[in-house]
């Protein structure tokens, strides 16, 4: 493939790194430039990311991951439900538990490995916002907020689930609302590590809805306590048919107070005090969605990402599926007779495979959440045949991914 193209990638998070250092590796004669819209907050976000080990190993052997990289091991998962009054230990029921060969991650952590892998000439460029994109006849163009208007040889898209990039390929084709969001928080894990295995991962069930918490690092050398709340709201509570999340500090009191009771309600008093614990300020929210692109390429733009295709954070493998798209990129691009055509087998690599993740989320989300099931009356030997359904489709695609 000829040298000295013009690469554009909108979006500068952990899809767009990885897009970038893909294109970076692929065509090191290239001019390559990252619009990214935030102004150094992505450095400081510290949700958790789980990665199952061999998805793990996959990435690093392609090179986007790093053995070197902080994490908490996860050997097993637990999963609990609301015990019968006057039985209650304080954790609950303890349902069933199963090996979970997966590594728990901080996503700063993450973003800044794959940010600092960028060589230098990658040109990142921070608080530059791309409001539309469009295509020509000898690529793709990007129009900044200043009004500006940027070509390129080849365009990716890794700009999230409200992809600028994507509408330009696809107008009007949107994520779809799943019913249900998730309330998000980090406290200290010091106040509970007393109480519960540090290298499990949990699940304590509640009729429709469950709460997911695991250990993380933190930068400090300390262990964060991470945690996930989903649960389906009243319809008058919130309006989330149209994407957007609810950053810390602007999650409404309404909100907050419904998470509140619903901890009160639902969850057993320590894992309901361990959720307290983050400062209400602190809780962010996000509403779940679903979205499969009709298309991961189109002329000279490619979709990497949440831009292409939207999971469920059930299965595990948002972050994992964006590395993936990136690092098929990568071993598509020496071979490829140019950038059509590489654009059309890089289509047919990842869409399949990135839809089956959006299909997994989805069966799980439904039988998790959406579908009223009385937890507390599973047993191991009941239990794991039920989540077993759940958990991998015909095509090998399973919790944490599919094989790269």
């Amino acid at each position: 493939m000829v040298g000295g193209i013009r690469i554009g990638v909108v979006g500068g998070s952990i899809a767009g790194c990885a897009g970038a250092l893909a294109a970076a590796r692929a065509a090191p004669d290239a001019s390559i430039v990252v619009f990214e819209r935030s102004s150094g907050e992505l450095r400081e976000r510290g949700v958790g990311i789980g990665i199952q080990q061999e998805r793990f190993r996959e990435l690093a052997e392609a090179g986007f991951l790093d053995p070197s990289l902080p994490s908490t091991t996860n050997t097993a998962r637990q999963w609990y439900a609301q015990d019968k009054p006057g039985s209650d230990s304080g954790l609950g029921k303890l349902i069933a538990a199963h090996p979970f060969p997966f590594q728990a991650y901080n996503w700063g952590h993450l973003y800044r490995l794959l940010h600092d892998r960028l060589p230098s000439h990658v040109d990142y460029r921070e608080d530059t916002r791309v409001v539309s994109a469009a295509a020509n006849e000898s690529g793709a163009s990007a129009t900044l907020a200043d009004g500006s208007v940027e070509h390129f040889d080849l365009l990716l898209g890794a700009d999230g689930y409200r992809s600028v990039v994507r509408e330009a390929m696809f107008p009007g084709v949107v994520p779809d609302y799943a019913g249900y969001l998730c309330w998000r928080g980090i406290s200290d894990y010091a106040q509970v590590e007393k109480l519960l295995p540090p290298e499990a991962f949990f699940t304590i069930g509640f009729p429709h809805g469950h709460l997911v918490s695991y250990p993380i690092p933190a930068d400090d050398g300390r262990v964060l306590y991470n945690w996930v709340l989903y649960s389906t709201i009243p319809p008058d509570l919130a309006d989330l048919r149209t994407a957007t999340s609810i950053p810390p500090g602007a999650v409404s009191d309404t909100l907050l107070d419904f998470m509140d009771a619903l901890l009160t309600r639902e969850l057993p008093p320590i894992w309901a005090e361990t959720v307290r614990a983050t400062a209400r300020e602190d809780v962010f929210i996000q509403p779940i969605y679903d979205f499969e692109a009709p298309a991961h390429a189109k002329h000279r733009m490619l979709l990497l990402g949440d831009a292409g295709a939207v999971s469920r954070p059930h299965a595990g493998a948002g972050a994992v599926k964006a590395m993936q798209d990136a690092a098929t990129l990568l071993r598509l691009w020496p071979t490829a007779s140019g950038l059509d055509d590489l654009a059309t087998r890089y289509d047919a690599a990842r869409r399949p495979a990135d839809h089956a993740v959006v299909a997994l989320a989805r069966r799980i989300g439904q039988a998790q959440v959406l579908d009223a099931v009385d937890w507390a009356a599973f047993e191991q030997e009941t239990f794991m045949p039920w989540l077993t359904a759940q958990m991998e489709l015909p095509d090998g695609t399973e919790i944490g991914g599919r094989e790269l």
